[in-house]
């Protein structure tokens, strides 16, 4: 009987968090540093792919267990080999940094990270406590059009890809 409530508060829990979120803009705050490799970079623009995968990490609990930078590079290698127009975009909210920055350099995860050292970005959007509620499919608007985290989940990168490949182009003929 535990089984079925909690497969059942499960879904509508899901539920809730995908209508919640579906279509929300995302709004980001312009305090954010962008680094690689705890370097300093202005090489990347937010709006210069049609779409982002925006992850958001508030690492008050253990950082490895929320970054997942192996996970993440895996799929970097899948978007680059289709050619999508899809960026990954982190945004790590933290106490200390110099443990993320070798992570990602332990696992060759060369994809810039902004910083939130204030967690501005997280008070203005709001975001769950739960970590599953903090991997968003943004349009080039920043609303959100998916919910999930697709390095984690398979079925969810699947998705994120339909709505990729079922948008029209932009380019005119």
């Amino acid at each position: 009987m535990f089984l079925v409530f909690g497969c059942d508060f499960q879904r509508r829990e899901i539920k809730q968090a995908i209508t919640h979120w579906m279509g929300k803009k995302i709004v980001f705050s312009d305090s954010l540093q962008c680094k690689i490799y705890g370097k300093d970079t202005s090489a990347y623009l937010l709006n210069e792919h049609k779409y982002k995968i925006f992850h958001y990490v508030d690492t008050n609990g253990c950082s490895e267990c929320q970054l997942k930078f192996y996970d993440w590079g895996r799929l970097q290698r899948q978007i680059d080999s289709l050619n999508a127009d899809i960026s990954i975009v982190f945004v790590v909210f933290a106490k200390h940094y110099v443990p993320i920055e070798i992570s990602q350099r332990i696992n060759k995860f060369g994809t810039p990270i902004f910083y939130d050292k204030s967690g501005k970005m997280g008070r203005i959007n709001d975001f769950s406590f739960n970590p599953k509620y903090k991997t968003f499919l943004l349009d080039s608007s920043n609303h959100v059009v998916g919910v999930g985290n697709p390095a984690l989940n398979p079925q969810i990168w699947a998705f994120y890809q339909k709505i990729v490949q079922s948008s029209p182009s932009s380019t005119c003929p």
